[in-house]
């Protein structure tokens, strides 16, 4: 009686010795495709220095207002209205954005609302550079172009992008604390959302932050 037990018990031992063999190599099988899918999205992620851009940017505003030749206009882009998944550094912060978005920033843990929040301001004063970009090149165009109104939205346009260097700048100051994923939390709503013309009206550039009070 023993012996016909232990004879059906061996093909239930089988069963589970097989059933917990697959399982582990579904597992393994899984792991492998996360790890081949996550280094997929970091080789194909497209990557740029933000800072090197700003600066970029205005240089070649500059460049063009000492010659005002039609033929070297320098072409308006942006900076943070990316499609594709793309890894933008500022000041040392790696921010990662996709539909003209910041979904998250690399080392900090951020809710939504914080990275809504960063979004609206960055995304803001990169639509505004854009625009001021495409105006001042379409007003060179203009039978009876106006020189002054020129200036006055390339003064716009460089003032911009000051205040979005400043800006990536006061949020990577908030990240040299000892919790810097709380710090950023607490003090990202304190920004208020950026305002050009009052920033105009100082005789000196200053951060977001400072023109927030």
């Amino acid at each position: 009686m023993y012996l016909c037990r232990m004879k059906s018990a061996k093909p239930s031992a089988l069963v589970l010795l097989l059933i917990t063999s697959l399982s582990c190599l579904s597992i393994h099988v899984l792991a492998q495709n996360k790890q081949i899918k996550q280094s997929d999205i970091f080789e194909n992620i497209d990557r740029l220095n933000g800072n090197d851009m700003i600066e970029r940017l205005a240089a070649q505003r500059s460049a063009f207002n000492k010659n005002r030749s039609k033929n070297s206009l320098p072409k308006a882009e942006y900076i943070i209205n990316r499609n594709n998944l793309t890894l933008i550094s500022f000041n040392g912060l790696d921010y990662y954005v996709k539909n003209n978005r910041v979904i998250g920033i690399q080392g900090l843990n951020l809710s939504d609302e914080v990275l809504n929040q960063i979004t609206d301001k960055l995304v803001l004063l990169d639509s505004i550079q854009f625009n001021h970009s495409e105006r001042s090149n379409i007003e060179h165009f203009n039978p009876n172009v106006d020189f002054q109104k020129i200036r006055n939205i390339d003064r716009q346009f460089m003032l911009t992008l000051k205040i979005l260097s400043s800006t990536v700048r006061d949020i990577a100051a908030l990240t040299k604390s000892e919790n810097p994923s709380l710090t950023v939390e607490n003090n990202v709503a304190k920004m208020r959302l950026p305002n050009i013309d009052k920033a105009a009206e100082k005789s000196n550039m200053q951060s977001l932050v400072l023109l927030s009070k």
